[in-house]
């Protein structure tokens, strides 16, 4: 079983400097969040109040809107940790020994009025993602059950995990890709990603990124030109989704930085 540890702490942001000075952390254990909060269950003590009091932090002062919270959840397994972070308004209570965060309605209503998720969604998301990764639950091929949310948040963690990686793997001179499985541009993303590096393993999240990924300018295990064969390409035409573009769009693109044979 992977260890779940969620840090939640208290910062001060220095503009000039672009720094975060940490000015106090609580571990916690147990937690859950709704589209109001997030309750900390039983991270508080007699002690822990007293020094938050001390620190003046349990009091709400909007002169102090600089004053943020970090939240940083770690799995810590036997071979690998993965950090997330998200940053939340300092608007909280605690009652008896449960701290609790509040969203912010307004500043929430005007950062995603056009947006279907918000950065909870996508926080909590990836660390269900997470979990289940590090308990071995994803197999290959795992995120085409995903819906576009899941996905998008897959390819998330796959960037997190991509910067814990070094660069001795062997590079990888060819892939084959089944149309079966691409029906959308996050299928190919994630698809891509999985046949070079394994599962969450990231190639780019778009366009840009993946073809800097093909051309050796984000460092990946690849030996470019990379040989991409697509099979099955007619059911992936015939059945992808376009979201920010068409899948011709995609073929040309993708021809531009390695050698794409369709079948």
């Amino acid at each position: 079983m992977i260890k779940k540890m969620l840090n939640v702490v208290f910062l001060e942001h220095d503009f000039e400097n672009e720094i975060d000075n940490v000015i106090y952390t609580l571990i916690v254990n147990d937690y859950y969040y709704d589209s109001e909060k997030i309750c900390f269950r039983n991270s508080l003590s007699k002690n822990i109040l007293q020094e938050m009091k001390d620190l003046k932090l349990l009091i709400h002062n909007k002169k102090l809107d600089y004053l943020g919270i970090l939240i940083t959840c770690n799995q810590e397994g036997k071979d690998q940790s993965i950090g997330d972070y998200l940053y939340l308004p300092f608007d909280f209570f605690y009652k008896e020994n449960d701290l609790i965060i509040y969203n912010n309605k307004e500043e929430l209503e005007q950062a995603y009025s056009d947006q279907e998720y918000s950065d909870f969604d996508c926080f909590f998301k990836r660390q269900e993602l997470i979990y289940k990764y590090l308990n071995h639950e994803c197999g290959e091929k795992y995120w085409f059950s995903l819906n576009s949310f899941e996905k998008t948040c897959w390819l998330h963690i796959a960037l997190f995990l991509a910067r814990l990686e070094n660069d001795a793997s062997e590079k990888v001179k060819e892939i084959t890709l089944d149309g079966s499985y691409i029906t959308s541009e996050l299928d190919l993303y994630c698809y891509i990603g999985e046949e070079v590096c394994g599962v969450l393993g990231y190639m780019g999240a778009n366009f840009s990124a993946l073809r800097d990924c093909l051309d050796g300018s984000i460092s990946r295990p690849v030996q470019p030109p990379l040989k991409i064969v697509w099979k099955n390409f007619e059911y992936s035409k015939h059945n992808f989704v376009g979201q920010y573009c068409e899948i011709q769009d995609m073929v040309n693109f993708i021809s531009e930085s390695a050698v794409l044979e369709l079948y």
